[in-house]
């Protein structure tokens, strides 16, 4: 029991190490460089330990993402459970390819989450016309063989499951 609840408190702790990233000031030249690091350590612990973290944990953190950004409460609520749930389907399945195209597939999540934002923005009225809303998805998928081995390292130090 006590290795179960180490095992939460360092996921956890990834967690609020990926909250903190998030909120990290960038130039207004690299904000669209951004990395969604929340989604990318959600997904990583939702193929390491879809028993531990899953639906609950997402829209948890996405609750905690809206209160942190100031924006539409609920809105990243909805949108990581949506991909936490994909990515409880696709989990067996992204655990048998390699890194790049893991980072294809997240990628892809990651423009999932990022059209499901524009949308609601576009709802309430504060979205603009460009693209770039999509860049975020291109960098977090080039960022994804990073996250995951830092990640799997880690839970492998801590033998997490």
């Amino acid at each position: 029991m006590a290795e179960a609840r180490g095992g939460s408190l360092i996921i956890f702790g990834t967690f609020i190490i990926s909250l903190f990233l998030s909120q990290l000031p960038l130039p207004d030249l690299l904000r669209w460089a951004r990395p969604e690091w929340v989604l990318l350590f959600l997904v990583y612990w939702v193929m390491r330990a879809p028993s531990r973290v899953g639906l609950f944990y997402a829209f948890g953190l996405g609750l905690l993402l809206d209160l942190a950004q100031g924006g539409v409460t609920g809105l990243n609520a909805l949108s990581l459970t949506l991909v936490a749930f994909l990515a409880q389907l696709l989990y067996r399945r992204m655990r048998m390819f390699p890194l790049p195209q893991q980072g294809i597939i997240i990628a892809l999540l990651t423009g999932l989450n990022q059209l499901l934002h524009y949308w609601m923005q576009g709802l309430t009225g504060t979205h603009g016309d460009s693209l770039l809303f999509l860049l975020p998805a291109v960098f977090s998928g080039l960022f994804w063989p990073l996250i995951f081995v830092f990640l799997d390292r880690l839970a492998r130090t801590f033998d997490l499951n």
